[in-house]
Formats: C-alpha cells, sequence, structure tokens
C-alpha cells in the first residue's frame, strides 16, 4: 500500500500520485506516525487528517461551514498549533475516519 503524505489516504502499490491532494505518494513504511500527545486539552492530534491545505481565506471558511454543516468536524492547523506567525496556508484537518465521505463532499463542492 502507499499513503498520502497530505491526506493520509491509502492507494494500491500501482498508484504514484494522490488523485485528490496531487502530491507523491509515499510507501507506507516511509509514512511519518501521529503525535501521541493532545493539543489543547481536546484537540487530539492523533486520528486527525489534513483534507486540504490552502492559502485561500475564504475557502477555508467554505470548507470549514461545508464540513460542519455534514456533520463532519474540522479543525484548522492554527488553532491546533497556535504560534505567532501569520501562517501562509492553512491546513484543515478533520478525524481520519472521516476523509472519505469529507472528499466526496468537496468534490461535490467544485463540479
Amino acid at each position: 500500500m502507499r499513503t498520502c503524505p497530505d491526506c493520509s489516504c491509502q492507494f494500491d502499490d500501482s498508484t504514484e500520485i494522490c488523485p485528490h491532494c496531487e502530491v507523491p505518494l509515499v510507501a507506507d513504511a516511509e509514512t511519518e506516525s501521529a503525535p501521541e500527545d493532545k493539543v489543547d486539552d481536546d484537540l487530539p492530534v492523533e486520528g486527525l487528517v489534513v483534507i486540504e491545505t490552502t492559502s485561500d481565506d475564504a475557502r477555508v471558511g467554505q470548507l470549514r461551514e461545508l464540513l460542519e454543516d455534514s456533520g463532519i468536524p474540522c479543525f484548522l492547523s492554527d488553532e491546533l498549533f497556535p504560534s505567532r506567525d501569520i501562517p501562509e496556508e492553512t491546513r484543515v484537518f478533520i478525524p481520519k475516519e472521516m476523509a472519505r465521505d469529507a472528499k466526496k463532499i468537496i468534490r461535490e463542492l467544485v463540479t
């Protein structure tokens, strides 16, 4: 199996590029494990995956509203990893087990 380093979706070994994120896939043995600690007491880092990375604030708001209206909780990178610097891009995290549903919802938004 091969895994997308951005969204953590898995694909068979014949797939080289993630069809969602358009980044090269890595062999499962190469993927990094998520930290096992917690952030902000109630937002677990483990079990979350990045569904999209964007620098478009309007897109971030649109994604968040769409996902949460569909019952999919989402967290932004600046909420999970607060810093003093203003990030150039925002990563939108969702629970890993909801990734397939979220991708379907996002694809329907685009079409």
